[in-house]
């Protein structure tokens, strides 16, 4: 019986493993528009000289709480559903390509009043202030939060330690 156990679990798992990468490719295809693909889990670099490491951020954890346009405000109508729809055809860039990781840089995007937007500005800005519950209006003005307030808040919760 143990035998007979052992070879039906072990089976089980070969199918496992086999089919994942089956299913993962088919989810990708889905996320796929014009070459691009909406990447899944991914890391954000800290600035050099930052006393924290990376943020691991999972787009497929976030993608229910808000339109794409909250953190991809440069692209119009971005969201989830006209992704699957095929109906995004300009390149999604990354924020680095107008907020950069190093302070004084003079292509970093600026507020209004002239203030520099880096890259940990923005992050912090943005994704604190979700998880906290306290999205400012400005924010919403590029698209809409269905659900905020849940998020880590504390240094240590987003990123890793500093090697």
């Amino acid at each position: 019986m143990k035998l007979k156990l052992m070879i039906v679990a072990c089976f089980a798992l070969a199918l496992s493993i086999n089919a994942a990468p089956l299913l993962n490719a088919r989810r990708a295809a889905s996320l796929q528009v014009d070459g691009q693909k909406m990447p899944g889990k991914m890391s954000f670099p800290s600035a050099k000289g930052e006393k924290w490491g990376p943020v691991a951020f999972d787009h497929d954890q976030h993608n229910g709480f808000s339109d794409c346009m909250i953190c991809h405000h440069t692209n119009k109508g971005l969201t989830l559903d006209a992704w699957k729809g095929g109906k995004i055809t300009e390149k999604v860039p990354l924020c680095v390509s107008c907020h950069f990781r190093d302070e004084g840089n003079a292509k970093n995007a600026k507020t209004p009043s002239g203030d520099e937007l880096t890259a940990k500005a923005v992050y912090h800005a943005n994704c604190i202030d979700c998880h906290k519950g306290e999205i400012n209006e400005r924010v919403m003005k590029f698209g809409k939060i269905t659900k905020q307030g849940e998020g880590p808040t504390k240094c240590a919760a987003c990123h890793a330690a500093k090697e």
